[in-house]
């Protein structure tokens, strides 16, 4: 399943170039494939699919994050670490993912290689509680 972590750095990149230079989506991310020289197939189909998901449901993926933040405000969120956390989110709740515990370790690693390595540790806590509470919010639905 090693195409997922490349498909997921594929679409951290593009929300990362949509979030500084508010151009299409879907034109950053056909740049961002032609430039990485990415061929297959089911690593451009998953990172779309995050993209779709997590555009789709920005608002409220959005407002999940805010509440989550301690002492912190989402617009002071660095770029890498927003769309990150936007991604992960999208993810864990929507596309239902076989390993979420890879979700969260492929998630750390690239907040670490593109931002900072104290930042991977705010992430996972931040993520850790949306995700829980959404386990919690599920069960209890049922």
């Amino acid at each position: 399943m090693r195409f997922r972590r490349r498909a997921r750095d594929l679409a951290l990149i593009t929300l990362y170039r949509w979030d500084i230079r508010s151009e299409r989506v879907e034109k950053l991310f056909e740049e961002v494939i032609e430039e990485k020289k990415v061929k297959k197939k089911e690593v451009i189909e998953y990172a779309r699919r995050l993209i779709e998901t997590l555009m789709a449901n920005i608002s409220e993926i959005d407002s999940l994050i805010s509440r989550h933040l301690e002492d912190w405000r989402f617009d002071r969120l660095g770029y890498i670490e927003r769309n990150a956390l936007r991604l992960g989110t999208a993810e864990l709740l929507y596309l239902n993912p076989p390993d979420p515990g890879r979700v969260f370790s492929d998630y750390i690693d690239l907040v670490k290689k593109y931002a900072d390595l104290r930042a991977g540790k705010f992430f996972n806590g931040v993520l850790a509680k949306i995700y829980r509470e959404s386990k919690t919010t599920s069960s209890v639905q049922k």
